[in-house]
């Protein structure tokens, strides 16, 4: 069934959707695009101030979540670019860029520690080819699709995980968080709430075998809530070096000058610093775009 959400703020479904934050969605053709959110599959496309999609069932309340519909992000865009005038540019130029609420914290930890020392193009396969071998079959007006296996499925699956070579012993990463889960060591449902910080839920998803501060910024930032997280990656370095001249190089240095500047408007400031310069890059040359 066809459904419409309005959309009364700036807005750009493109850009929320394709800027290496949430790596399950790809273009099907007259504007459209198709993804999976949650366990559903959603064809989703813009038309002027509203989001048209189709889906087995009223997806308006996750939608309005996942794209932050729900917030005043001109208040956010207003402050960030108040703080820094770098940032107020970049704001200009991808108007309607936002920071994605995913709503499973589980599928978003893989989809990171696919990521590191890889590009975009990789982990999509990686992160589609998991969903492929493990997860349940979708299907939706001739589109098929599969969703995200569920922390119990991974550890079911036995050799099926190895058998992906994703390389750089990721599949050991991700069952050794499966099993944290799964025993109640690391609670993610747990992290989403506003009384858990940003530092507390940093240092528990450090703990995690795999997972580096970069990675847990990542996971803080896309799906739990933490909009403090700056997640340091090679564009977000450059993007430092470029615009901010004498500022220490180290990436512990960049995310605390980045929180003293932007405190919980730091992940914002990421997604746009980020954005600018990968988009320049990709302007610039044909060669895979390495995020970690």
């Amino acid at each position: 069934m066809k459904r419409t959400l309005a959309i009364d703020q700036t807005f750009d479904l493109d850009k929320c959707l394709y800027q290496a934050q949430d790596f399950r969605w790809r273009p099907i053709g007259d504007g459209s695009h198709s993804g999976v959110l949650h366990g559903n599959l959603v064809l989703i496309r813009q038309n002027g101030n509203s989001l048209e999609y189709r889906a087995h069932s009223d997806l308006s309340e996750l939608l309005t979540s996942y794209f932050r519909l729900d917030e005043d992000i001109e208040a956010v865009y207003e402050h960030i670019s108040s703080i820094d005038c770098t940032v107020a540019r970049l704001v200009e130029e991808y108007p309607g860029l936002r920071v994605l609420r995913q709503p499973d914290p589980w599928e978003c930890m893989v989809a990171y520690i696919c990521s590191a020392n890889s590009n975009i193009a990789k982990i999509r396969k990686s992160v589609e080819g998991i969903a492929d071998a493990l997860g349940k079959k979708l299907e939706l007006d001739g589109e098929v699709r599969h969703a995200f296996p569920t922390v119990a499925e991974t550890l079911d699956s036995g050799d099926r995980l190895k058998e992906l070579s994703l390389g750089l012993d990721r599949h050991k990463k991700i069952i050794a968080a499966a099993k944290r889960i799964h025993s109640g060591e690391l609670d993610l449902c747990r992290l989403t709430r506003p009384e858990v910080t940003y530092g507390e839920a940093k240092v528990l998803l450090t703990a995690c075998y795999g997972i580096g501060p970069k990675v847990a910024d990542c996971i803080a930032l896309f799906a739990l809530g933490k909009t403090q997280a700056f997640p340091v990656d090679t564009w977000v370095r450059r993007a430092v070096a470029d615009y901010f001249p004498g500022l220490e190089l180290y990436d512990e240095a960049i995310v605390q000058w980045a929180q003293d500047r932007f405190g919980m408007y730091a992940g914002y400031a990421n997604q746009f610093l980020f954005t600018g310069q990968f988009m320049q890059a990709a302007r610039q040359e044909s060669t895979p775009q390495v995020i970690g």
